[in-house]
């Protein structure tokens, strides 16, 4: 199994890369993300890939990080994702934003990658929750331990799931609240979940209301305006 490739790239085609490798030119499948980001031919390059053999043909696809390649392989896990349709996604979103879309049910987000339609963005939304949370690697996640010491982001890690149970019912009537005045389901997610972490973190978490979050969370929305 093919991980990664070091070499020099050699070509850049819409979808496709050519990256030679001790004179052997390997065809690497990646993003559109992906190429808008290269340097120019000849630059050194190294990549993570993942090789696929299908019916007549092998075919490696590339990444730019491990998390790309394991979203890659993780978007594949749910029925009716294939590699193209799992490269479309990743084309589309980065994968902060692909957790993020996942993590707040955004199923509108997904579905626009191309080849990806409304009911196979529900799937996913639904089958992968769980396990993009295990990631910890979403955009709330890390803007916020960055700043917690140690011994209290250990101690909010242990008591967070509890916390997140209680608080479930206040934070979908917050989210719904919020969607209904025109924000979209994942940056109304992004902020709610920030606000909660806060309210926890200082032992605040009895004030999480309706009433108390949406004007917090609106003023969040509008930039502090």
């Amino acid at each position: 199994m093919i991980a990664s490739l070091s070499g020099i790239l050699t070509l850049i085609g819409k979808s496709e890369i050519v990256l030679e490798v001790n004179g052997v030119g390997y065809l690497l499948n990646v993003s559109s993300k992906l190429i808008t980001s290269l340097d120019e031919i000849g630059s050194e390059l190294s990549l993570f890939t993942d090789l696929q053999i299908r019916d007549d043909k092998i075919v490696i696809y590339g990444f730019a990080s491990s998390k790309d390649q394991n979203i890659f392989k993780l978007l594949q896990t749910v029925q009716g994702v294939g590699p193209r349709a799992a490269l479309s996604i990743l084309s589309t979103l980065n994968v902060d934003e692909l957790i993020l879309a996942i993590s707040s049910g955004d199923k509108v987000m997904i579905s626009r990658a191309d080849g990806v339609g409304p009911k196979v963005a529900g799937r996913i939304t639904t089958e992968l929750v769980e396990k993009v949370s295990s990631l910890n690697n979403s955009l709330f996640d890390n803007s916020i331990s960055k700043n917690i010491p140690v011994t209290r982001q250990e101690k909010l890690n242990n008591n967070k799931n509890s916390v997140s149970s209680d608080l479930s019912v206040e934070i979908e009537d917050i989210i719904s609240a919020l969607v209904n005045l025109g924000y979209s389901r994942s940056e109304v997610f992004s902020v709610v979940m920030k606000i909660k972490k806060d309210f926890i973190l200082n032992n605040k978490n009895k004030n999480f209301t309706v009433s108390q979050i949406v004007p917090i969370a609106l003023k969040e929305l509008s930039g502090g305006k």
